[in-house]
């Protein structure tokens, strides 16, 4: 909300920015806490009466709000939600045992100038996050952990938690936490003038002590008070009776920021693959290393499984590039190993709109939560779109029926994702589900396979399941989008996995050829064994080169270039690891066929990922379909025999 009553004339607020921009550093030392230790235990009071002390003698270390109001669009608002949230991030500095950031309206200038639309005033919840995590970068190699939390009755709550209508919100301020308050500001007529952002200092009973950006060197003072007809989970934050003024104050947001330190925290390739060799070697003395939830447990302080989700729930947000080698690393020991890292399917909830949805995120990051995904049916498999399990649509919900078969994970799932017909029942009108695996109605069968044997194999039967609308994963009738995208992602993971599996195969096929002593000497002699270790690995670097390709595309967002790409190494890369692999079993002759080495056991997990996940078959059509248009996908999936008429193509020979 604007500041109306004391604004600065727009040409000396924009002197005043400039000066900033231009000038160098300016003294911050006295009186602020040395950084003895990157784990401070500044709290979040401390800090903000060191940075309003400081402030006060030097007049630069906090960003006033009325110095970036004359930028603000005048229909904006005002600029308070980007001065308090560069005030919270000098708090967040001195919290983490760092000097307060010398230019913090150099800062705050960046910040417009990364996100333009900042200036339009008005921020939505997603934008204050998001400015919050552009800050980010100047905490060293810390992050931040961010939780939102909205009033029931809060426009703004469409992408935050909700906060208990019979409860109030969390206003408790941990170690290493600073929250900010957002309330919405009312005239005695009921016309809303906007909502205002303010630091809560100091929580004691319902008495709130907050720093506000538009006079940050002192403090304010409210009362929270609990309001409306009924309990509804509506607060206000009253004026003290000294400080009487016509407005009313409703609480509609709380952002908690809480910092996590680099030495727990921030992770780089060298890292986790120490990690992933230790855990392995801890796993195989258990005779675990195949159980993708005991690698979540153990590896979840360290980070493995949020490499690759978002850092608003704890993760780390790695490219699809960085994760790329952490699964063909992970591929390396067993190929089971394909389950352990990042999000997994979990992921395909980055397309939910719901918090209740993205919040088993979370779950997720803690190793806590492990997600199965069922698409095949008894009579459909690669002609998924034409699967026969329903969606109904009730009062606050959907009705699940259906049969699923073929499907891993199920009896080490937390949770499912689910796909189904959309209620229209439209051939390729899908609805992607996520429901607890003990939910009523659903039932697990489980039978043996030959591969891939850290996960169970089986399938599942629905009958009247009910799923709470917060857990339809998209739009109803868009799980075709939802599930393509998600699985393009995890077909270039999957195939990173088996060129690691296979590159491995390599390296004890080497080990073998130079040890094993036949006919006098070492089988390596025989050119007819090396030959092959050649072609393999050059096979394997080739398809490892076009992963690297996809794994960009798929980062810049360009997936629909990176589909033929992708769909292709699933098909091919798997195939090449799979000869690899054969022809290392092959040169152990009988030793490769037991159980002392593990080149058995990549095979029957190779074949199984030949079938899993999309077929080699399948997805060669599709990448004809993708090259040479989509007649050819119509005439095999859809009956279309029609002769088309013949088009000779000649050459120019002028």
């Amino acid at each position: 909300m604007k500041n109306r009553r004391s604004r600065p004339c727009k040409s000396f607020s924009m002197f005043f920015l400039l000066l900033y921009f231009c000038s160098g550093a300016s003294n911050v030392d006295a009186q602020l806490p040395e950084s003895q230790t990157r784990k401070s235990t500044v709290t979040a009071e401390v800090a903000l009466s060191v940075l309003q002390t400081n402030h006060m003698t030097s007049g630069d270390l906090l960003v006033e709000q009325g110095e970036l109001d004359p930028l603000i669009a005048k229909s904006g608002g005002g600029a308070c939600p980007t001065a308090a949230v560069g005030i919270a991030f000098q708090a967040l500095r001195v919290m983490s045992g760092m000097k307060p950031h010398t230019s913090p309206h150099r800062l705050a200038l960046e910040a417009f100038r990364n996100s333009p639309d900042l200036l339009n005033g008005r921020l939505s919840n997603k934008q204050v996050v998001d400015l919050l995590l552009h800050y980010q970068k100047h905490l060293e190699n810390s992050k931040l952990a961010i939780r939102v939390q909205s009033a029931p009755n809060s426009p703004y709550a469409t992408d935050a938690n909700i906060w208990e209508v019979t409860g109030r919100p969390d206003l408790t301020i941990q170690p290493r936490e600073i929250k900010i308050l957002s309330y919405t500001v009312s005239e005695p007529s009921g016309h809303v003038l906007g909502r205002h952002f303010v630091i809560l200092k100091k929580l004691d009973g319902d008495k709130l002590l907050v720093v506000d950006p538009q006079s940050p060197g002192k403090d304010r003072r409210y009362m929270l008070e609990a309001g409306g007809a009924e309990r509804c989970g509506r607060y206000f934050l009253r004026y003290p009776p000294e400080f009487q003024r016509p407005y009313t104050n409703e609480l509609n947001t709380v952002f908690t920021v809480r910092v996590e330190y680099a030495d727990s925290t921030s992770r780089d390739f060298g890292q986790i693959k120490t990690l992933i060799d230790a855990t392995a070697k801890k796993l195989k003395l258990q005779n675990k290393l195949r159980s993708p939830r005991d690698w979540r447990r153990e590896t979840a302080s360290f980070g493995l499984p949020a490499l690759d989700l978002p850092i608003d729930v704890g993760g780390f947000e790695w490219s699809a590039e960085q994760m790329l080698e952490v699964f063909r690393y992970a591929g390396r020991y067993d190929l089971n190993l394909r389950d352990v890292v990042g999000g997994a399917h979990s992921r395909i909830l980055l397309h939910a709109d719901a918090p209740e949805a993205i919040d088993l995120l979370r779950g997720v990051v803690k190793g806590e939560r492990y997600f199965a995904i069922t698409i095949t049916e008894p009579d459909y498999g690669s002609d998924f779109t034409s699967m026969q399990s329903t969606s109904q649509k009730v009062d606050g919900g959907y009705i699940l029926n259906g049969q699923k078969r073929f499907n891993a994970r199920l009896d080490q799932a937390t949770d499912v994702i689910v796909i189904t017909k959309n209620p229209d029942g439209q051939r390729g009108k899908l609805n992607v589900f996520v429901l607890p695996i003990n939910s009523n109605g659903l039932s697990i069968e489980t039978f043996g396979a030959h591969g891939l044997t850290g996960n169970s194999y089986g399938g599942m039967t629905m009958n009247d399941v009910f799923v709470p609308d917060h857990f339809l994963i998209g739009e109803d009738g868009n799980g075709y989008e939802v599930f393509s995208k998600h699985f393009l992602y995890w077909r270039l993971m999957q195939t990173a996995a088996a060129i690691g599996t296979a590159e491995q195969a390599l390296q004890q096929m080497a080990d073998r050829l130079k040890t094993r002593i036949v006919f006098g000497g070492p089988i390596g002699r025989f050119t007819h064994l090396q030959q092959p270790m050649g072609q393999h690995t050059t096979e394997l670097k080739m398809a490892h080169a076009l992963a690297v390709q996809a794994a960009k595309l798929i980062d810049e967002d360009r997936y629909s270039e990176a589909e033929p790409l992708i769909n292709g190494l699933k098909a091919e890369g798997v195939e090449i690891a799979l000869k690899a692999v054969d022809a290392a079993a092959r040169a152990f002759g009988g030793e490769g066929y037991s159980d002392l080495v593990d080149i058995g056991d990549r095979l029957r997990d190779l074949n199984g990922l030949r079938i899993a996940d999309g077929t080699t078959d399948v997805m060669r059509s599709a990448v004809v379909r993708s090259q040479f248009g989509r007649e050819f996908w119509d005439m095999a999936n859809q009956g279309n025999f029609e002769k088309p008429e013949p088009k000779l193509q000649t050459l120019d020979t002028r």
